[in-house]
């Protein structure tokens, strides 16, 4: 994900929150509000009947001097329990409030003895969860047992006399149930209207975020599109711009000059590599010129030391110096069709190949080789292809002269390791032996042609494996240590 779209989600995600917060914080305060309005609305119901209920008990005659507290209550009970009016003051005062459903009085034992609802005369209170402490419950908690509630909450009073000791002691049980079904009918159009302009207004704000970060982010824009320019050789001019702010003009005045260095130096890289090619071609041609000049005088020489050599058959102590002469100029002769064949241009056929199957392919080949040798072979390759663009004869001819070195150094068996991964746009072929290992001042020269640190080496395999690497675009490196083995590291960049 890139930086214009993670810091565009950053902002439209802030506003969005903080749009919802501020959202959840009106619901909140609307919910609790009407749950506060509706509790002192029950309150209130329920201390009127409390009043009510006084009222009618001390409308009754004096009780005559030594009646004891039992027959007062008892005389309290029959007194509510018969009265007519009282039903009728209930339903009254339950249809002040929507929410309120049932306003009950019960007596000893909790027992009802009149009820807005007839039919509940008789039977227990049945006891119900305080509608306080639904107040008193966390803001989620309580929108959702109001919006998903099916039970009552109670508001209760108590009224009673002064028994022994002075501690009150209660006769009636005033309950005043307030029904969360109708507490969601009375508060659900509020919370859907909130909800509704909460969620417009999400949509704006996020809309409006949206446009803010890409006004914003647009001189970013332009830069990061400058910058990508730069780095893939486009190099083009920054235009100036006036109505971005200081510190942005600042930044797009600097990438403005640093692209016309770039192209700058640019320009010169280009016409310094293409006088070297010119120079680099010039010296193929003397060399390859040079090459043949020596050439044909040895075939000349190498025909007339043939001819001496029939004519002094009958002297041996000739024939041994003109053996000795054959030889050098035989070796000279191999130098001189090796730098030719070094120094000559080649055409790459290149394809599309699996670097990891041509790894495969070339054990396979040295296979036998290893077993005589006593080598173990391993592969170290990823499940997946690597697919680079390369000669794939070029290839597998450069990573076979550092296998066959590799087995040259260990004639009394040892490990080879071959390993394969990506890293990043390279693919990074290792070659690991578990050889002698190669000292400090013969790692830098590894690579140079005709040097060789074997009695019988040609010191032209490792130099035309560093050519077809270069050849390819690559790198290659060596890392060695006597007596610990060497790393041949070679990196090839991928196909894209």
């Amino acid at each position: 994900m890139s930086l214009k779209v993670r810091l565009t989600v950053t902002m439209v995600g802030m506003v969005v929150v903080a749009v919802l917060i501020l959202s959840g914080m009106q619901l909140n305060g609307l919910v609790a509000t009407w749950l506060a309005h509706n509790s002192e609305r029950s309150r209130t119901t329920a201390e009127f009947v409390q009043r009510w209920v006084s009222y009618r008990v001390n409308e009754m005659p004096a009780t005559p001097p030594g009646t004891s507290i039992d027959e007062i209550r008892r005389s309290w009970v029959e007194r509510i329990a018969a009265d007519r009016e009282l039903p009728g003051v209930l339903t009254g005062a339950l249809i002040q409030t929507r929410s309120i459903v049932e306003i009950s009085i019960a007596g000893p034992q909790n027992r009802i003895l009149t009820s807005s609802n007839p039919e509940r005369v008789g039977t227990l209170l049945a006891s119900k969860l305080a509608l306080e402490e639904l107040n008193n419950l966390g803001p989620l908690d309580r929108l959702l047992a109001i919006l998903g509630g099916r039970i009552d909450y109670e508001t209760r009073r108590e009224l009673g006399i002064l028994g022994a000791g002075r501690q009150p002691d209660a006769v009636f049980v005033i309950q005043v149930l307030v029904s969360s079904s109708l507490l969601r009918a009375a508060v659900a159009p509020e919370i859907l209207w909130t909800t509704g302009v909460s969620l417009l207004f999400v949509v704006i704000a996020g809309l409006l975020a949206y446009l803010v970060a890409r006004l914003t982010l647009r001189p970013l824009e332009r830069i990061s599109a400058t910058i990508d320019s730069i780095a893939s050789g486009e190099v083009a001019l920054v235009p100036q711009r006036t109505s971005s702010a200081s510190e942005f003009q600042a930044v797009e005045e600097k990438l403005r000059l640093l692209g016309e260095q770039f192209r700058g130096a640019k320009e010169g890289e280009t016409q310094l590599r293409s006088s070297m090619d010119r120079r680099l071609a010039a010296i193929n041609r003397l060399t390859g010129g040079v090459a043949h000049e020596i050439k044909n005088p040895l075939n000349s020489i190498a025909i007339r030391l043939e001819l001496l050599r029939n004519h002094l058959r009958e002297a041996p102590e000739a024939e041994e110096e003109i053996n000795i002469i054959s030889q050098e100029i035989t070796r000279l002769d191999r130098v001189v069709r090796t730098f030719l064949d070094f120094t000559r241009p080649v055409d790459l056929a290149t394809t599309n190949l699996d670097l990891g199957k041509l790894i495969q392919e070339l054990l396979t080949l040295i296979e036998p080789e290893a077993t005589q040798h006593r080598v173990d072979l391993e592969l170290n390759a990823p499940g997946v292809p690597v697919r680079i663009r390369g000669d794939a004869d070029l290839l597998k001819q450069a990573l076979m002269n550092i296998c066959r070195n590799a087995l040259d150094v260990m004639p009394d068996g040892g490990h080879l390791r071959v390993g394969l991964l990506r890293a990043g746009n390279d693919a990074v072929v290792s070659i690991a032996d578990t050889g002698p290992g190669i000292p400090a001042e013969h790692r830098e020269r590894v690579f140079q042609l005709y040097y060789s640190t074997k009695k019988k080496g040609s010191g032209i395999g490792l130099a035309m494996t560093y050519r077809a690497v270069q050849l390819h675009g690559g790198s290659i490196e060596v890392d060695s240590a006597p007596g610990q083995g060497s790393l041949f590291r070679l990196r090839l960049p991928v196909a894209t």
